[in-house]
């Protein structure tokens, strides 16, 4: 399946779940990642084969590592080291830490299962290469990935829009991939889905509760016009915050544009930042020192 065909189903299998009413959302995340996720909602939408518009290979982020490693050593009868090596070196998402973490991927070689990494890119993993692997064309197979990364929010709530990614992270990952060739960065996409919902009445208490989907958003990361981007907040972790449902597509860019349209952004606004933060520190130091002169002139 090619990756915009792809896309599209998606966005259609998603967006005919709006105005349902939902029970029951488990906790994924615990402790600063609380609230009301709904990574595993999504997952099971995707998977959901009675739906003709889904039906897709979707994982949850640490489910698919084991799924990958499994499908290496069965297939392809790989030894650990091999597919260790298959995934760091030869697929886009295997990259670094942007995906999969070290500590995960060691477990899912000991057949443990992953624990939840909370510094990936992707809540969701969409698989849609082969059935099975085959050794002549594995390398590009399980390249054929798509990244998931789901927000939610509560319509009655006022807030701020959420952390979408950081800036920084973001930037060094389009760096890392464009190291590896255009191959990878072709294959390399994520999509953001954005979910709004209204939380209702349902007369017993929060652990069974409800909510209505008042909306769906979906945007492809590699498409979001960087002009229309908010300013990069370098005070909360160089993140860019902003609601799905406000981002902008140029259907037209390609991601060579993209990244160079980031770096650009990028670059002009930690100058702006740091002269703001250099021109404050000087202010400082110099009402410091001028206390310091008036007191001892005093003595």
């Amino acid at each position: 399946m090619k990756y915009e065909e792809l896309k599209n189903r998606i966005s259609s299998c998603l967006r005919n779940k709006k105005g349902g009413r939902l029970c029951n959302i488990f906790e994924r995340r615990h402790g600063s990642a609380a609230g009301l996720p709904f990574e595993r909602w999504v997952k099971e939408v995707l998977s959901d084969k009675r739906d003709s518009n889904c039906g897709f290979n979707a994982y949850l982020q640490e489910d698919f590592i084991s799924f990958i490693v499994e499908r290496l050593r069965k297939d392809l009868r790989k030894s650990n080291e091999e597919i260790r090596k298959i995934i760091r070196n030869e697929t886009w998402w295997g990259i670094e830490d942007y995906v999969i973490s070290d500590s995960q991927l060691d477990n899912a070689l000991k057949g443990k299962a992953p624990d939840i990494y909370q510094g990936s890119m992707a809540d969701i993993i969409v698989y849609y290469g082969k059935d099975k692997l085959q050794p002549s064309d594995y390398l590009d197979d399980i390249n054929n990935v798509l990244l998931i990364n789901v927000k939610s929010h509560d319509e009655k709530k006022r807030s701020r829009p959420p952390n979408i990614i950081s800036a920084l992270r973001l930037l060094k990952f389009g760096r890392d991939l464009l190291k590896r060739g255009r191959n990878f960065l072709e294959k390399a996409n994520l999509l953001f889905v954005g979910i709004y919902y209204e939380e209702v009445e349902n007369g017993v208490g929060n652990k069974n509760r409800c909510v209505i989907i008042k909306d769906i958003h979906i945007r492809d990361l590699f498409k979001l016009r960087v002009d229309a981007m908010p300013p990069i907040n370098f005070d909360a972790a160089i993140q860019i915050q902003w609601h799905v449902r406000e981002m902008k597509e140029d259907e037209h860019i390609d991601k060579l544009t993209f990244l160079e349209k980031l770096a650009e952004k990028y670059q002009k606004e930690w100058r702006g930042f740091m002269t703001s933060r250099t021109n404050e520190m000087e202010e400082i130091v110099k009402q410091v020192r001028d206390l310091i002169t008036k007191l001892r002139s005093n003595q």
